[in-house]
């Protein structure tokens, strides 16, 4: 099986056009069309690899969708669908936990290479050794790739697979100031309408999670005009 996906729409005609081109690449798909029945599915059944999600849906959107489905601990890649193409939008939709942004109608031919990019990537990080499996920033920050997660002051962090990727190109350089716009290269790829706006709020989003105060980073920090460095004791 080529991997299993969620889809949330309640445009039916959407679902079905969704549902055929992604059966014809031998995924396995089940669709749902209100939040809730996309939170309820995730939560009985953790093993979907990535979820497509329509910004408006009746009832709860998809922000709110993507946000609960991160508290569960998912860590699937999840791909918004929007019939706007306003930044903001895109913005709150990474902040909410997404990992990437389609704008109605798009391609079906860029959708396909975006879902395989998101999945290819999640499965080389897993079946893939790395050269270290664990670095100790200090006796607080362990980035761990033997279960994709930092561990901080103890407990883990449960972070995305974005916001791992981040972290470890970061920690494999620890102490060098990267180019925001090589990381950008390096962690989206295929997204590159997104800008270095993207960039900048899964840096945020490490900070709160890896941060004692977000707003005065000792770990991730800014080096103003080029780029971010992890930094430590």
């Amino acid at each position: 099986m080529a991997g299993k996906i969620l889809i949330v729409e309640d445009d039916r005609a959407i679902a079905q056009s969704l549902t055929r081109l992604l059966a014809r690449e031998e995924y396995y798909i089940v669709a749902k069309s209100t939040a809730e029945e996309g939170i309820d599915l995730i939560r009985e059944d953790p093993s979907f690899d990535l979820a497509l999600l329509d910004v408006t849906l009746p009832g709860r959107d998809g922000f709110y969708c993507c946000r609960e489905l991160r508290s569960l601990g998912w860590r699937g890649a999840v791909i918004m669908l929007t019939g706007r193409s306003l930044s903001i939008e895109k913005v709150t939709g990474l902040e909410s936990g997404a990992d990437d942004y389609l704008t109605k109608p798009f391609d079906p031919a860029e959708l396909l290479a975006r879902l395989r990019a998101h999945l290819r990537r999640t499965r080389d990080y897993n079946t893939s050794g790395d050269q270290i499996d664990q670095i100790t920033v200090d006796d607080s920050l362990t980035v761990d790739s033997r279960i994709r997660d930092a561990v901080v002051r103890g407990e883990p962090a449960h972070l995305t697979d974005r916001e791992f990727e981040l972290l470890l190109l970061l920690a494999r350089s620890l102490g060098t100031a990267l180019d925001k716009g090589w990381l950008f290269q390096q962690i989206w790829g295929c997204s590159p309408e997104m800008g270095i706006k993207a960039l900048a709020v899964y840096v945020r989003r490490l900070r709160q999670k890896i941060e004692v105060d977000a707003d005065n980073p000792k770990y991730v920090q800014t080096v103003r005009g080029f780029g971010y460095r992890l930094g430590g004791d």
